[in-house]
Order: C-alpha cells, then sequence, then structure tokens
C-alpha cells in the first residue's frame, strides 16, 4: 500500500490495520522466542566430553574402514600378480609352440 493510499484511509481503518499488525508481530516474536529457546537446549547437548567421545568413534571407524580396504586391496593386488605371472606363462607356451 502506497502512502498516499494510507492517507486517504479512516482512522478506524487505519487502527484496524495496526491492531493486525500488532497481532502479526506478537506471533513472529513467540515464534521467535520459542526457536531460541530449540536452539539453546540443542546447543546444550554437545559437550565437551561428548565431542571427545564422538571424535574418538569417528576416528576408530575411519582406522577400521582404511584398514579393510587396505586388507582387500593388498588381496587384489596379490591375486592380480597370479593372473599376470600366469598370462606370461601362457604367451611364453604359445611362442615355444609356434617357434
Amino acid at each position: 500500500m502506497t502512502e498516499k493510499e494510507l492517507r486517504k484511509l479512516k482512522r478506524s481503518e487505519l487502527l484496524e490495520i495496526m491492531y493486525y499488525l500488532q497481532k502479526e508481530l506478537d506471533t513472529v516474536k513467540a515464534e521467535n522466542e520459542s526457536l531460541k529457546q530449540k536452539l539453546e537446549r540443542s546447543e546444550g547437548g554437545i559437550t565437551p566430553e561428548n565431542l571427545e567421545r564422538i571424535i574418538s568413534a569417528v576416528k576408530s571407524a575411519a582406522e577400521e574402514c582404511f584398514r579393510g580396504q587396505s586388507e582387500t586391496g593388498s588381496a587384489t593386488e596379490k591375486n592380480g600378480s597370479h593372473e599376470d605371472k600366469n598370462k606370461g606363462e601362457q604367451q611364453k607356451a604359445g611362442k615355444e609352440k609356434n617357434g
């Protein structure tokens, strides 16, 4: 609503607008306060001790994961080297037959 339109409104209409704006403001303030309290409760849940436990658990999980990958990777490398060796032997045998 423009300033010109506001100036043309009657006093009762202006008061009504003010009433609804105040009502809306009160609702927004209440919601804001509720969200602040919710935030404070959630922030209080992580204490330094809890944080240390979380960090420790994450480190342990990461180490297990990397250990598992390195074991799987070394097994693949071993199998791969056997396959390469077998291919080389097959190629030698093929050359001897042809040669």
